[in-house]
């Protein structure tokens, strides 16, 4: 893991998260509603949280055709996703304890990649239930609701962190710059 941290740590550079963030753009504004395009319904994974009754009304409201086209940008573009967003955030996470010298574990830049597992776990057990439906498993819809609403809070506890050790680190460098 050690190895892993240190080549973060090289290869993370301002330009590159900067070529990062506009690749990021094209997930989200082209290929994501191209291939999961559920119509006027919306996403599940889009939704903080779901109970088994709101997928499965979901689910009947998409059709057929839109459950395949949801099946397969689940196993494409989402598949990806995940893995880009984390990767892209753990950059930014080495970025800034790297200009900013934070003075915690290294180890903490990996945060990102539990959000990367929730969202696999999330698109798992959707593709579980669109592929069986009109079957309904209604503990597991109930599970992916969860996993969905962790997914997001998640991703609010580190976008905060995100901020906080910038804020640290700034506060920090100007402490160190006013000493005597």
């Amino acid at each position: 893991m050690e190895y892993i941290i240190a080549w973060f740590f090289r290869v993370t550079n301002i330009r590159l998260i900067i070529i990062m963030c506009m690749v990021y753009l094209i997930f989200p504004l082209y290929l994501l509603p191209k291939i999961i395009n559920t119509g006027s319904v919306g996403a599940l994974d889009l939704l903080f949280w779901y109970n088994h009754d709101i997928l499965y009304q979901m689910l009947t409201n998409y059709g057929e055709a839109i459950r395949n086209r949801y099946i397969i940008g689940l196993f494409t573009a989402d598949l990806a996703y995940p893995f880009y967003y984390g990767t892209l955030l753990v950059m930014i996470f080495a970025l800034v304890f790297k200009k900013l010298s934070i003075p915690f574990s290294r180890k903490l830049i990996l945060i990102p990649y539990t959000v990367v597992l929730f969202d696999l776990t999330e698109n798992s057990l959707l593709i579980f239930l669109l592929s069986t439906y009109p079957s309904q498993h209604l503990e597991i819809a109930n599970l992916a609701g969860y996993i969905t609403a962790i997914k997001w809070g998640a991703s609010g506890v580190i976008a905060t962190f995100i901020i906080y050790i910038v804020i640290f680190g700034i506060r920090s460098r100007k402490a160190i710059g006013h000493k005597p």
